[in-house]
């Protein structure tokens, strides 16, 4: 497997979920390396480069994950909650659906820009997709970045959230017309704030929330920026 690396190490840390619908939860993160997209705005943009990637076995990747969690949560309730970002992580199903399968008892979420179809062997061992598809603010060709036939087969799956990120008002009917062509039903779209600082999203907040109240949708904050600001690796 190839994972993005941050300070010279592999990421893979613990933290909260800072989005969507598990936001809160206590969760071992793992970033792989790799991208189809360049996304302007990207906050991660050092994990698109595979050439830098840290090259692991699913068997030691599993290690590096069981160390996180021994050392940083607690003894008499470990975390067992995953969530496999990038990048984007469906560049690598062959090596992700043999870390899964090692994954037993755990609750497992994939982020995803929403391009590549995923196996049905790997979609077995999902428990949540959390996609985010990409709109034209990105900077990404359109036929590039929203793919309707693989956006309908997320959202056939039954657990998948679609999560747009909002830089201006105007971006409703691009995420309105997406989601009608992939029927994607209302109730599982969330809208978020573009930033990368805290202060961004301090400033975005409240327009963000009022679109969501608009058009009766979920807003997703981004809580590791409003605790941890532009750091990295929280």
């Amino acid at each position: 497997m190839k994972l993005a690396r941050l300070n010279s190490v592999p990421e893979i840390f613990y933290s909260v979920q800072g989005e969507g619908v598990s936001q809160g939860s206590p969760t071992v993160f793992l970033r792989l390396a790799g991208c189809n997209l360049a996304c302007s705005w990207c906050d991660t943009a050092y994990s698109w480069k595979r050439q830098e990637a840290e090259e692991m076995t699913p068997h030691q990747v599993l290690r590096a994950i069981m160390d996180i969690v021994e050392a940083e949560s607690p003894e008499d309730s470990p975390c067992r909650h995953i969530v496999i970002t990038g990048g984007e992580p469906l560049l690598q199903q062959q090596e992700l659906g043999e870390l899964l399968g090692l994954l037993d008892g755990w609750r497992v979420e994939i982020e995803t820009n929403g391009t590549q179809a995923p196996s049905g062997e790997l979609a077995a061992r999902v428990d949540q997709w959390n996609v985010s598809p990409k709109l034209s603010h990105s900077g990404n060709r359109t036929g590039r970045a929203l793919v309707p036939d693989t956006l309908a087969a997320f959202a056939a799956t039954g657990n998948a959230w679609f999560k747009f990120v909002i830089a201006h008002e105007s971006d409703w009917e691009e995420i309105r017309q997406t989601a009608e062509t992939a029927g994607i039903p209302r109730s599982r779209i969330l809208l978020m704030p573009m930033a990368t600082t805290r202060a961004e999203l301090a400033a975005a907040r409240a327009h963000v929330i009022g679109i969501c109240l608009q058009h009766n949708v979920r807003y997703s904050d981004r809580l590791h920026i409003a605790v941890w600001d532009s750091r990295q690796g929280v």
